[in-house]
Order: C-alpha cells, then sequence, then structure tokens
C-alpha cells in the first residue's frame, strides 16, 4: 500500500492508496485545491470544513449536471439500499486489505 503526501487549502494530508494510484489522487487533490479555491476566491471565506462544504457542494453540482447530460440518474434517485450494499462491500475490501498488511 502506498502513501501519499498532498495539499488542499495550504494544509498537508498524508493517506494511503493502492500501490500505482499515487499519481491519480495527487491529480484528485489538485483539483480539488483548485476548486476550492476557484469556489472560494483564493482566500477565507469562512472556517476551513465550511469552504471544504461549500466545495463539495459546487463539484456535486456539476457532477449532477454531467451525469444528467449522458442521460445518468441524478444522485436523488440512487437507491440507498444499493448504495448501503456498495458501502458494506467497500469496508469489507478495506477489511481484507487491513488483514493481509497485519499478516505481511
Amino acid at each position: 500500500m502506498a502513501q501519499v503526501e498532498f495539499e488542499v487549502n495550504g494544509r498537508a494530508y498524508r493517506v494511503f492508496c493502492e500501490d500505482g494510484q499515487e499519481s491519480r489522487l495527487r491529480e484528485l487533490a489538485a483539483f480539488v485545491d483548485a476548486k476550492l479555491k476557484q469556489v472560494t476566491g483564493g482566500g477565507k471565506s469562512g472556517s476551513e470544513a465550511q469552504m471544504l462544504i461549500l466545495t463539495a457542494i459546487v463539484m456535486a453540482d456539476e457532477m449532477q449536471d454531467v451525469m444528467a447530460g449522458r442521460g445518468l440518474a441524478p444522485l436523488s434517485t440512487i437507491n440507498e439500499a444499493e448504495v448501503a450494499a456498495a458501502v458494506d462491500n467497500v469496508a469489507l475490501r478495506i477489511e481484507e486489505v487491513a488483514a493481509r498488511l497485519e499478516r505481511a
């Protein structure tokens, strides 16, 4: 498992990801950082949490527009049971990876 360091809003973060995904994670972090600066005007327009939430909402709105343009269902129509099952599946996979790391 790889470890990646990046900055968002001037704050350093360190996260783990699958090997080979490091550059993609850095690209995504840079995108979020650029979007945050665009949304907030590059300044401190509130608490960090408020700025990150506002940025996430703007990104979700943009994603909805893209999904609608491709004929995909809006987020509000997604079946909660399916989402819960998918989250459970991801959690199980994370636990499996953690168990393998503990044995290594």
